[in-house]
């Protein structure tokens, strides 16, 4: 046929195949939709609340509005990824999936038309986008539990739709999904625990060991074979039931030892109070602890680097790991559970040898005025000087120690040498919580337990090792090199050539290279508040940043805050989709 014979014939075709329901580019309906739910801080379809109108409108958009769920096998693919997310930690529900079931049943979302069609539609994509989000990035928002921590900005919104994109044009979905989600060794680890935790509590768990008095090796005791029993349970205990059950004989005590390794509690056998507590908990809370942590990872397990710097703030702990595998880790000391680390994601640029010390507010507030108000030789003592504000030293007995921190017109400092608090190195990430890595000279304190004892700095028992493998100069920097530098008494910066990723984590529970789970005390009481949130049902805020310019929101847009209440800061209480993150309060330097 001649060419210009087939063009109007081309074009007939194309508007009679715009004409048919399903086959058009572009819904105008759903595009109405979306322009109408995209102003709507609380959007909802079909009784279900949306997780960001507005990022479903850029996705299509982008897609001229065009119908993403079709057929039915992609709706029964997103089932199962929803359901698979138990094993991660997450709920199905929070993935719309009775909702989905109840607008489609068996039936495909293309089957539907007119505004059931762009109901089941929009739910369908909403439920993609929490899936990857939540895999990806957590769940739960860590900076609206703690605004003093900072594991990592939200994604771009722009990445998010492009990932939404990706998942909804690819031709197998749960691989796409898969591939989009990748998971760090550590977090694959811990999934595998979950499991195993979750098929104990299924089986009724162990049982409870009675409340009593220490129970020590080579003693009977009538609580023995519960002990025993509940040992047995989690593995730690295999061997025979020995002659006289009561008796707590060697191998009783070697499984005692294992179990206190792993739970991060002083290893001597003896079955005291903290022992009996850890051996008390059930399998069911053992779950929501393994959950909790899974959660903790998703925050900061995406764009891992190969090489970074772990510090362990409930194992107070501290690892360098370079490819994912530990080359060198070190007993640390961490803040109290009144001057807490906080937790975040930084770098480190460079170290500082014979530091000086400059006393930092929360110091001088709660240690130093009291102190010095009682004595002020106690600064002289420290080894502290007293300089005022254009630089001179001042006698500490001329000073007037009774005026409060934020009035004090000195500056204290401690020069470098063998009574520094940083000792003969600090390790520099400047953060806005002024908190870093340091050496100590009071060494002794590495062999306790627990070692919650800085005011939020970390303390580092083999800082020289570490110093050498981030400078990672062999040649020039080296044992021989950092005790020329530390005779010489004089501060030296030394930068890395290539700055070290470092994360600040709070794990309660882990697996170690033996592959069995490691649980840890909750030092600063965080991961009950983070299980709420993770099970909670109530108004959910997908974090993420938009990278374009936004218009500031009407007045009467926001919703009212209570008498007293500061606007924004309500706002992100009711996680209403239009509040800020607010800027943290004032860092204060700690040690």
């Amino acid at each position: 046929m001649p060419a210009h014979r087939r063009a109007p014939l081309i074009v007939c075709l194309v508007g009679l195949l715009l004409g048919i329901p399903g086959l058009a580019l572009g819904d105008d309906l759903l595009r109405e939709r979306l322009e109408t739910l995209r102003a709507d801080p609380r959007a909802s379809v079909a009784g279900t609340r949306l997780a960001s109108a507005p990022l479903l409108d850029d996705l299509y958009r982008e897609r001229d509005y065009e119908y993403a769920w079709k057929g039915r096998s992609r709706v029964d693919a997103l089932l199962a990824l929803a359901d698979e997310t138990r094993a991660d930690g997450l709920r199905p529900e929070d993935f719309h999936s009775q909702a989905i079931r109840e607008l489609l049943g068996s039936r495909a979302a293309g089957d539907l038309t007119g505004a059931a069609r762009v109901d089941a539609e929009l739910v369908l994509s909403d439920a993609l986008l929490r899936l990857i989000h939540h895999l990806r990035h957590g769940k739960v928002d860590p900076q609206a539990l703690d605004r003093r921590g900072h594991q990592a900005d939200g994604p771009f919104s722009t990445d998010l739709v492009r990932d939404l994109g990706r998942a909804l044009d690819a031709r197998d979905l749960g691989a796409e999904v898969h591939a989009l989600t990748p998971k760090a060794p550590f977090y694959a680890r811990l999934k595998q625990g979950l499991t195993q935790y979750r098929a104990l509590a299924a089986a009724g768990g162990w049982p409870q060991v009675p409340p009593g008095g220490k129970i020590e090796p080579g003693k009977r005791d009538a609580r023995v074979p519960a002990v025993r029993e509940r040992l047995g349970v989690t593995g730690e205990h295999g061997g025979a039931e020995p002659a006289d059950p009561r008796l707590y004989d060697r191998e009783l005590e070697k499984a005692v030892r294992r179990f206190q390794e792993r739970h991060h509690l002083g290893v001597d056998g003896v079955i005291g109070p903290a022992t009996l507590t850890a051996m008390n908990v059930t399998a069911e809370e053992r779950v929501g602890q393994i959950r909790v942590n899974l959660e903790r990872m998703r925050w900061v397990h995406h764009d891992l680097p190969d090489d970074y710097l772990l510090v362990d703030i409930p194992g107070q702990e501290a690892q360098l790991l370079r490819g994912g595998e530990a080359v060198w880790s070190s007993r640390v000391i961490v803040g109290r559970a009144d001057r807490q680390t906080p937790i975040f994601r930084d770098q480190v640029e460079y170290l500082e040898f014979n530091p000086t010390w400059t006393v930092p507010p929360t110091i001088l507030k709660k240690d130093i005025l009291p102190a010095a108000r009682n004595d002020p030789q106690a600064v002289r003592a420290k080894g502290l000087t007293v300089i005022d504000r254009n630089g001179r030293v001042v006698d500490p007995a001329q000073v007037d120690w009774d005026v409060s921190a934020g009035s004090f017109p000195y500056t204290l400092r401690q020069p470098p040498g063998d009574r520094n608090a940083l000792g003969q190195v600090k390790f520099m990430f400047p953060n806005r919580f002024s908190v870093y890595l340091h050496d100590t000279p009071d060494r002794r304190l590495f062999s306790r337990t627990q070692r919650l004892l800085s005011s939020g700095c970390v303390r580092v028992d083999r800082p020289m090792e570490l110093a050498e493998l981030l400078l990672a100069q062999p040649e020039r920097w080296n044992q021989e090199s950092f005790e020329r530098l530390i005779r010489t008494g004089k501060t030296r910066t030394v930068h890395l050539t290539q700055p070290m990723p470092i994360i600040l984590s709070y794990w309660t529970a882990d697996v170690g290279p033996d592959g069995e789970v490691r649980f840890r005390p909750d030092i600063y009481d965080r991961d009950a508040q983070v299980l709420t949130a993770l099970d909670g049902m109530g108004p959910f805020r997908l974090v993420y940043i938009d990278p374009r310019p936004q218009p500031e929101p009407e007045p009467e847009a926001q919703p009212p805050a209570a008498p007293g209440t500061d606007v924004l800061s309500e706002m992100v209480r009711a996680g209403h989709p239009l509040a800020p993150r607010l800027p943290a309060s004032a860092p204060q330097q700690s040690l």
